[in-house]
């Protein structure tokens, strides 16, 4: 067996070596940013939903005309909060998150910084 076919085959298992650790990688990568992006959700639901209910509770008591000047402020302040919470989850969820944005995995040791130098 020359040393060119056991170089080949060395390459060859390297190779495919390495496609089998970069295809792992990115499927754990992938079913991370499912649950980075299922967390966000759930965190914008809840977010939104505390303000719907004060909203509503203020809605409710001026639709019987039992609102105070200080409870109308207090509705139309959280009109402008809630309008403004939804336009920034909004455009926080439309900008993909960069590998770099995600916080790591929990029990992922801190990866060190590249020193190009």
């Amino acid at each position: 067996m020359s040393t060119d076919s056991v170089s080949l085959g060395k390459q060859l298992w390297r190779g495919l070596g390495l496609a089998v650790r970069d295809a792992a990688k990115e499927g754990v990568l992938a079913t991370y940013r499912n649950e980075y992006d299922l967390g966000f959700d759930e965190a914008a639901q809840i977010s939104m939903g505390v303000l719907s209910d004060a909203t509503d509770e203020l809605l409710a008591k001026m639709k019987s005309g039992n609102l105070s000047k200080q409870e109308q402020a207090l509705y139309a302040r959280l009109t402008e909060l809630t309008s403004e919470m939804e336009g920034r989850l909004r455009s926080a969820c439309a900008a993909e998150p960069t590998r770099a944005a995600l916080p790591p995995p929990s029990g992922t040791p801190p990866r060190k910084p590249n020193q190009l130098s």
